[in-house]
């Protein structure tokens, strides 16, 4: 009766997670094209004629009078001063060139916007920002604004691919395009977990009369123990690196809170092509090709071992047992010292993504390490990202509630791995004396 009760449990729990699941893929829809004026990209001046990427930024005490100059090409924008200090009587102006449209500011703040400046004719904003001085000799910290609010219905975005860490571009796309075409993709990776090992909800109502193990086999049942498991164990990893004094922080600069979503999330599709895909799914398949022969079609082996390598035939798959781990190994190494030497990262992200990589390079296919890979990048951000951009109170406990939710569950599941990797060493062990 314990053991039932136990399973029972841990379906709810796994149910619940994937509901979860489903609730963020619904609320990004709902901050990507309900939510307006909500994109923040870094500014990117077209002033020189040539795109510059650049923040809009006083000297430090800033000068009398001083003024910069600034052109974006977008339908219309607010732009966003991360800090305005200024001293008593000076006034922050800014000003559209060839129209009447004029912003004044004589406050102190973070995060202030300016009021809509709509293009011209020529399909840029031209801005002139400046300081006015009261004339009275005295002056403060100065004006900060590294990004602009828009739309994603007025932006474009430049897919790429990884070749490994070599990044080839892609053409241009209406950035709504690619937001929606992500929620599409990663609700249909959901759809491939659910239906592998005879599917999430046959597993589920047999979950009750089975060996957790054996529920496991299906990719969405197993998803909410490992990602959460992984997140609990990335956390407290971080926390005694930091201890030692090894930061695993982020040092580049990051853009708005949505922009950094959509970014975040793109960067799953890039990556598991550069390293899961690449790096194992191609040698492996080769590999599986040859090794398949008579137990297995050439062709169906090449694609199990491309896409989902634990469904090739038993025999082969153990034979890959060896070239599967080696693969894995180098694979998750490159993935996490790729996040050190080019994406920004402070050097203990180069264990943690390391440890990621190995639990994402899984047998249950590249499908289910995509998903587990979402749950980083998008899942756990998207509901503090929503109080972010709207500030109502209900999306940040949401967002508490959630995290806390998942870190204990995350804790449950160490322990139940623990147990159970215990349980089988002492069944080989076992096995080895008799």
């Amino acid at each position: 009766m314990l053991k039932e009760g136990l399973r029972v449990l841990l379906t709810l729990i796994s149910a619940s997670m994937v509901l979860l699941f489903l609730a963020s893929i619904a609320l990004g829809c709902h901050l990507y094209f309900e939510v307006p004026m909500n994109m923040e990209p870094l500014i990117v001046d077209y002033s020189t004629g040539q795109p510059v990427l650049r923040a809009v930024e006083s000297p430090h005490p800033y000068t009398p009078s001083w003024t910069d100059r600034l052109v974006l090409r977008v339908p219309y924008a607010k732009l966003k001063f991360e800090n305005i200090t200024l001293e008593k009587g000076d006034l922050l102006v800014v000003e559209q060139v060839g129209t009447a449209k004029r912003w004044v500011y004589g406050l102190n703040g973070t995060d202030v916007l300016t009021s809509t400046f709509f293009s011209d004719r020529n399909g840029t904003i031209e801005l002139v920002i400046r300081i006015i001085d009261d004339e009275d000799g005295k002056v403060a910290w100065g004006v900060e604004a590294r990004t602009y609010l828009t739309d994603i219905w007025v932006l474009g975005a430049r897919p790429y691919f990884l070749i490994v860490i070599y990044p080839v571009g892609l053409p241009a796309v209406p950035a709504w395009g690619l937001a929606a075409f992500m929620q599409a993709f990663f609700t249909a990776m959901i759809l491939a977990c659910w239906a592998q090992k005879g599917g999430f909800i046959r597993t589920a109502l047999r979950s009750r009369r089975k060996p957790f193990l054996k529920a496991l086999r299906n990719p969405l049942f197993a998803m909410p123990f490992v990602a959460t498991a992984l997140l609990t164990g990335i956390i407290g990893l971080t926390i005694l690196m930091q201890m030692l004094g090894i930061g695993a922080g982020l040092r580049a600069e990051l853009p708005g809170p949505l922009n950094m979503l959509f970014e975040a999330t793109y960067a799953v599709l890039a990556e598991e092509v550069g390293f899961r895909l690449v790096l194992i799914g191609i040698p492996l398949a080769v590999a599986a090709a040859a090794k398949a022969g008579e137990r297995e079609n050439r062709l169906s082996a090449f694609l199990k071992g491309l896409f989902c390598p634990g469904s090739l035939d038993p025999e082969v798959r153990r034979d890959l047992r060896g070239l599967m781990a080696f693969l894995i190994l180098i694979s998750s190494l490159a993935f996490g010292f790729t996040h050190v030497l080019f994406g920004g990262w402070e050097a203990g992200k180069a264990v943690t993504a390391t440890l990621a990589g190995l639990v994402m390079g899984t047998t249950y296919g590249l499908h289910a390490s995509m998903l587990l890979h979402w749950f980083f990048n998008y899942h756990v951000e998207v509901w503090y990202i929503a109080y972010e951009l709207t500030g109502q109170s209900r999306y940040n406990l949401w967002a508490d509630f959630v995290l806390t939710y998942e870190l204990a569950i995350g804790a449950l599941s160490l322990l139940m791995f623990a147990v159970q990797g215990l349980r089988l060493a002492l069944r080989k062990i076992r096995g080895y004396e008799e």
